[in-house]
């Protein structure tokens, strides 16, 4: 009999395996009779702490996320990377997620301006800063970089500042040698006309903007500056043009100590020409010009110059 049995019970075991994707638990129901309504109690107890266990996680999760992207640091960013990659995996709100992205990216772009602000460093440095070519390659990487507007000043200037100093090509060098005897033939005709021509003389001693106008004696070995009205002693200057020096009031230290200059606005600062001349006695003495605009007083200097260098 206990034959009988045994030949039963592989007769049905090959029953239930001929049964194609035949589950685990439904083999576990039908071999556990009377038991089976108890085995699936516990595995829905078993499935709500799974669950629990899940939303636990998914709150750890997003917990780590907050933490990371708001205290992130250089060396920190691929556990930030990591993180966004598991909340995205357990299904976190997208605004939390997308917070997290936009911090990560925020980091990246702090650590790459960083970085190029060293290289700025290093690049003024070394003899790369007297390189047209690499100062170019320095401002487009400083600006991909967005880098902070000192730093982006600091080497736009360096560059600007290689273009106009460097060695001009023949062509350009002809092009300035026609602009610079325009600018003084230009000067000459206003200066040799009745009235001459017309400038703002600045008293250095009290501020005062004096209307004047500018000639030229007929051998052109003197500037007359004649103001226009009675102020001061109302004379004129005589100015030899030989001794005479012009250049942008700005960059003469002689005139930072006098306090009608001091006391310009920036937009006059900018304007303002410095003429260095020998005074009565043959003493150093100087002369502080107002033109309306900056090209107005370039225009001034070149033809100064021109004329000083002509008449030498």
């Amino acid at each position: 009999m206990g034959t009988a049995c045994a030949r039963c019970s592989e007769v049905q075991k090959g029953k239930a395996e001929d049964v194609p994707g035949l589950h685990p638990d439904v083999e576990e129901a039908e071999s556990g009779g009377e038991g089976s309504d108890g085995d699936r109690s516990e595995e829905i107890v078993a499935s709500s702490g799974d669950e629990a266990d899940e939303d636990g996680y998914k709150q750890g999760v997003e917990e780590i996320l907050k933490t990371t992207g708001k205290n992130i640091k250089r060396g920190k960013t691929m556990a930030l990377k990591e993180a966004i990659s598991t909340a995205k995996k357990y299904g976190l709100e997208t605004s939390t997620i997308s917070e997290a992205e936009k911090q990560l990216t925020e980091h990246k772009k702090q650590q790459l301006r960083e970085e190029v602000e060293k290289e700025v460093e290093a690049f003024f440095a070394s003899a790369a800063c007297d390189d047209i070519s690499s100062a170019e390659k320095m401002v487009r990487k400083a600006v991909d970089a967005d880098c902070r507007a000192p730093v982006l000043k600091r080497v736009q200037d360096r560059l600007d500042e290689l273009i106009i100093t460097r060695t001009l090509e023949e062509d350009e060098e002809k092009l300035c040698r026609s602009y610079l005897k325009q600018s003084c033939r230009e000067f000459v005709e206003a200066a040799t006309k009745a009235g001459g021509r017309q400038v703002i003389v600045l008293d250095l001693d009290d501020g005062r903007r004096v209307p004047s106008s500018i000639s030229l004696d007929p051998p052109l070995q003197h500037v007359l500056i004649v103001p226009d009205r009675e102020d001061g002693d109302g004379s004129a200057r005589q100015v030899p043009i030989s001794k005479m020096r012009a250049g942008r009031a700005q960059d003469d230290k002689k005139l930072a100590s006098r306090r009608g200059f001091v006391e310009l606005e920036d937009e006059d600062l900018e304007c303002a020409v410095s003429v260095r001349y020998e005074g009565r006695d043959r003493l150093p003495a100087v002369l502080c010009l107002l033109e309306p605009t900056r090209l107005r007083r370039d225009r001034l200097i070149e033809a100064l110059l021109v004329l000083t260098l002509t008449c030498a």
